[in-house]
């Protein structure tokens, strides 16, 4: 971790801050913590007592829990833009979960005393915190019943439509730029490395995805959607 210099410390990238006026986001800027973090170093420790609230201004993180045992569970991945340590910062409860660097990147912390305050004098950025909250609720509730119900390899498929976005009628070709490592996607559908080569290497086969570099594309999306969604009617 290394500080940032005043000329990086600018929230204009945060989503639940693009409403503001710039005195009032210049004023938040001047409150929050400013911090760099290489790729693997952790940001926010699991069950830490802190209830501070961060900011991704750049870069990419991701939540974590990993078990004694050392199997590691992926719950969201953070983007540019994003905040999180919010559900701390609104109940004073210990950290739900550890937060790591996925890339190199720029955070900003906020105390939670500062984040409640900015969510009652500001309604935009209550109604987007909420808006924030409600779309983690749904997120989960669609992980916890693909996790339990469709088998690993439709995880696999249904994971690679969610980092396509999810495109609802697009039949392809398209892109994902920066695909996700073997064991990076298999930590985000809980089964493991050889489970995920394995499915990549059949779908590739099948003509319906290439993998060029770090990008993956998608040449056939409707035959991906349609393997997903007759999966799913047969549960």
């Amino acid at each position: 971790m290394k500080s940032v210099g005043p000329t990086g410390r600018d929230l204009s990238t945060i989503g639940i801050f693009y409403k503001l006026c710039d005195g009032s986001r210049e004023r938040l800027s001047a409150a929050c913590q400013w911090s760099a973090y290489d790729e693997g170093e952790e940001i926010v420790p699991y069950l830490d007592k802190r209830d501070d609230v961060f900011f991704l201004v750049s870069g990419s993180a991701r939540v974590m829990i990993y078990s004694r045992g050392g199997k590691a569970v992926a719950f969201r991945t953070i983007e540019t833009g994003d905040l999180f340590g919010e559900l701390a910062a609104i109940d004073h409860g210990p950290r739900s979960a550890s937060v790591e660097a996925s890339s190199a990147c720029v955070v900003a912390r906020l105390s939670a005393e500062a984040f409640r305050r900015a969510m009652r004098e500001e309604p935009d950025v209550m109604e987007a915190v909420s808006c924030h909250l409600v779309a983690q609720i749904r997120d989960l509730t669609a992980r916890v019943f693909a996790f339990s119900t469709l088998p690993v390899k439709t995880r696999i498929q249904t994971e690679i439509l969610r980092l396509a976005g999810d495109p609802q009628g697009h039949a392809g070709p398209l892109s994902i730029r920066g695909f996700p490592t073997h064991g990076d996607l298999a930590v985000r559908v809980s089964t493991h490395r050889e489970a995920v080569t394995r499915e990549l290497g059949r779908l590739t086969r099948c003509g319906i995805l290439r993998r060029s570099g770090r990008d993956l594309e998608i040449i056939d999306v409707a035959a991906l959607r349609t393997m997903v969604e007759r999966e799913e009617g047969e549960e």
